[in-house]
């Protein structure tokens, strides 16, 4: 069974590009899709519900052994909690990640606001510039729970999966090119 885990920053860019990123035959868990789409259709308690559907079908999956993809930031130390949970269920497990980070912080601040300006959820720029500060040194933390990791580099221009021919800043100063595909 394969579980791959689009991560990265909030306003990285996990729901636009994340797609193309997993085979087309997964279904993709993005609660905060889901909570935007149960908002427009006027649930009080849209989160709520979005969570509760998202884990019934995240259990489903477990329970039949299906692939999926979830969204998850990988900001703070309990989303680790959860990937924890998830590969400790069974040995026939595979984690993939798929961490989309960038050098320019700004980057995810603005597109966060756009997001919010166009109806989307708020994440508060104090969240997010934390999530950034933290998501590189969790993942060196807990780089093991995964099966494969592959790097997406953001900027204003591209995103991109890293390779070695072009390594971007944030790779090669927190000692992350052993991580790269060749």
């Amino acid at each position: 069974m394969n579980i791959y885990f689009i991560a990265g920053p909030p306003g990285i860019g996990k729901s636009t590009y994340g797609r193309e990123l997993v085979p087309r035959h997964i279904p993709i868990v993005d609660h905060d899709l889901a909570a935007y789409q149960y908002k427009k259709k006027g649930f009080a308690d849209y989160s709520e519900l979005a969570s509760l559907k998202a884990n019934e079908f995240i259990d489903s999956c477990m329970s039949d052994g299906r692939d999926f993809a979830l969204e998850l930031n990988l900001g703070y130390e309990s989303h680790y909690d959860y990937v924890k949970s998830l590969a400790t269920s069974s040995k026939r497990i595979r984690i993939h990640l798929i961490l989309f980070f960038t050098d320019n912080v700004e980057l995810c601040l603005l597109r966060a606001k756009v997001r919010h300006q166009n109806g989307g959820h708020l994440v508060e720029p104090h969240v997010i510039r934390t999530m950034y500060r933290d998501t590189i040194p969790s993942f060196k933390k807990h780089s093991k729970l995964f099966t494969d990791v592959s790097f997406i580099s953001v900027t204003d221009l591209d995103i991109e999966e890293v390779t070695h021919r072009d390594l971007p800043n944030w790779v090669s100063a927190n000692n992350l090119v052993h991580y790269v595909r060749n």
